[in-house]
């Protein structure tokens, strides 16, 4: 069994799980959405996270079956999140959890995302196949990185922030943010789960877009900007378009209190 996954079985639920890192700031309105609570939310629950009208459901996950038949496309995961608006969600899973809570904070963002997975996977898919295909395609593997270990970063000046991130150097993006120049918010869930379990994320990569201020907070402009860019089909062909950051650099400074999404959406 993988480290994390046996941390992820092992860990209790610890509703003060937020207090534990300042870049925790986007999912604050979601988490206190569900109340002060002993154990992980059911799945008919975790509707409270949304802070409109739920664009989907939560349901508690089918166990894992050996297929025998040929796949059905629209039995897969992101068929279901696209045709039947549902999630399917495992019970005390911090995985699965964090996954919600993003769910809550980026509805328009997670809906593009998985509407795109389900297209592209559904196209790759031949018929009476019994197996997905063995290896992602570039595409899958961008949406995969942006949906696990995304980070949006809002800029201006998305070109000059996009420049200085290519070039690696350590603390570029923290120094970005300093500045005033950036503001990094955190998508993937796959971060906050590990930042939840104190380990270091797999993997964090960074997608530059132009900030609109006219945004309620920084938290609504990532969700609006990350879905124009995964509904742009010309845009996240390939892992290549996404530049790795690390994640500690993303923590807000004093100047960033505006980014909060505490207010409603």
């Amino acid at each position: 069994m993988r480290p994390l996954v046996a941390l992820r079985r092992a860990a209790p639920f610890d509703a003060h799980f937020p207090s534990r890192s300042p870049l925790f700031w986007p999912l604050e309105r979601a988490a206190r959405s569900l109340g002060a609570r002993d154990d992980f939310p059911s799945a008919s629950d975790l509707l409270s996270v949304f802070a409109a009208a739920p664009p989907v459901r939560f349901v508690e996950a089918p166990p894992a079956r050996r297929r025998r038949a040929p796949v059905d496309p629209q039995r897969l995961y992101d068929a279901r999140v696209t045709l039947e608006r549902v999630v399917p969600t495992r019970a005390n899973c911090w995985h699965d959890f964090m996954n919600a809570l993003v769910w809550g904070t980026f509805p328009r963002a997670k809906r593009a995302l998985h509407a795109r997975q389900y297209r592209a996977i559904a196209a790759r898919l031949a018929p009476g196949a019994r197996t997905l295909p063995p290896v992602r395609s570039p595409e899958l593997d961008a949406l995969a990185l942006v949906d696990e270990g995304g980070i949006a970063v809002l800029a201006a000046d998305p070109e000059a922030v996009g420049a200085a991130l290519m070039t690696r150097k350590a603390g570029v993006l923290e120094a970005q943010i300093a500045s005033g120049a950036a503001v990094a918010v955190i998508f993937g869930h796959a971060i906050y789960e590990s930042l939840a379990l104190g380990v270091a994320p797999a993997v964090a990569a960074a997608l530059v877009m132009t900030r609109d201020r006219s945004q309620p907070d920084a938290a609504c402009d990532a969700d609006a900007a990350l879905a124009r860019a995964i509904e742009d089909e010309s845009l996240l062909r390939s892992p290549r378009e996404l530049t790795r950051v690390e994640v500690a650099e993303a923590k807000p400074t004093g100047s960033s209190c505006e980014t909060s999404s505490a207010g409603a959406r």
